[in-house]
């Protein structure tokens, strides 16, 4: 009897272990911004591959590349057998195929920075880094938070000059000037990235016109002698262009106005 009774326990031991092992799921990224965040919740090890734009941490150029922004190797994807695939909206079009594969894609989009937060979240559930996302979440926070400056400026934001592109309410680099406790002066203006006129910006007189790619300035130079003009590292770029854990460097960037006064290349 006592030999019957270990046999059972040891049985119920057993299969109580098995159903309660969770099966790690693998990935994909084609997404810097969702790389980033994966490797910032300690997640990497089961990111089977990124893309090609997906340069941070250094440690990302170790995995395999499965394409890029106009191209995804499909062949590759299915034999990886990934559970999940992390891309922005803007891919969908080009993973359609992925319906006839047991890859399941996951899409995100950012206007806000607590739009980061919940993507922080949502892929923290699917990486079983619940824990690692809280800390990570409550260190940007208090980061954004210690980084707000107490002299605002108004702020244009210069995508590009020929066409004059800016950004709009739906921008998360709108946000992330208002976070910096500066004001962008084109917050009103209901789009991602809208075209302005030269009659906007005198109306609007900035302190300060920030220029993403140097290009043909002499003329806002010219038409705004009172205006400091500052220009973007492409390292500057990508920190403030990719929204995820970087995004408190972003807001201190622009609360301490810490951008060179000579074009960069």
């Amino acid at each position: 009897m006592k030999k019957i009774f270990i046999y059972r326990y040891v049985i119920s031991f057993i299969l109580f272990f098995i159903g309660n092992i969770t099966f790690a799921s693998t990935y994909i990224s084609l997404s810097p911004v969702i790389t980033e965040i994966i490797y910032s919740l300690g997640a990497e090890n089961n990111l089977l591959a990124v893309s090609s734009t997906c340069n941070y941490p250094e440690k990302v150029k170790e995995k395999p590349i499965i394409g890029d922004t106009y191209f995804v190797n499909m062949e590759m994807i299915v034999s990886l057998k990934p559970d999940y695939i992390f891309a922005m909206t803007s891919a969908k079009p080009k993973l359609g195929e992925l319906s006839l594969t047991n890859t399941k894609p996951v899409y995100f989009e950012f206007t806000k920075i607590e739009e980061i937060y919940e993507t922080i979240n949502n892929i923290a559930k699917i990486t079983n880094s619940e824990k690692n996302a809280q800390r990570l979440i409550r260190d940007i926070k208090q980061n954004i938070e210690e980084n707000r400056t107490n002299s605002p400026k108004k702020i244009l934001y210069v995508v590009q000059t020929n066409p004059l592109v800016t950004i709009g309410s739906e921008s998360y680099i709108t946000d992330i000037i208002e976070k910096s406790g500066h004001i962008s002066i084109t917050s009103d203006i209901p789009y991602y990235y809208p075209n302005i006129t030269l009659e906007y910006v005198l109306e609007k007189n900035p302190d300060v016109i920030i220029i993403c790619f140097p290009s043909d300035v002499e003329k806002l130079k010219e038409l705004f002698p009172k205006s400091r003009i500052l220009y973007l590292s492409s390292k500057q770029r990508d920190i403030i262009n990719r929204p995820g854990p970087r995004i408190a460097e972003a807001v201190k960037l622009f609360s301490t106005l810490n951008f060179s006064e000579e074009p960069t290349h």
